[in-house]
């Protein structure tokens, strides 16, 4: 397993649905938002590159600049290929990102 990294999340349902992780030198958001039409979760997180302005925000815990800032989706990946640690809470394995950050 390759090293794992920390990340910030809120929301939490089987796995952390909105993440914040720092990689390569980029701050990515992955979510997972609930699907009303279908009534559940989808099995894929988008991914956004979020601002360097929001850090501030989320150390202190706060995510309301998810509804204040224009954000376009980088693309997607299954929630299946990211590898968390035991608690799913703490940190994970960034390589399911490289595709993306490469772009």
């Amino acid at each position: 397993m390759a090293e794992m990294i920390p990340f910030r999340y809120v929301e939490s349902y089987d796995v952390p649905r909105s993440i914040a992780v720092r990689y390569r030198g980029r701050l990515f958001l992955l979510q997972s938002a609930f699907d009303e039409q279908l009534d559940e979760y989808p099995s894929t997180y988008s991914v956004y590159i979020l601002p360097e302005s929001i850090e501030d925000s989320l150390r202190e815990g706060s995510w309301k600049f998810l509804g204040h800032i224009p954000m376009t989706c980088m693309g997607s990946i299954q929630i299946g290929s990211v590898k968390f640690d035991p608690s799913m809470r703490k940190e994970l394995d960034p390589s399911c990102l490289d595709d993306l950050a490469a772009s």
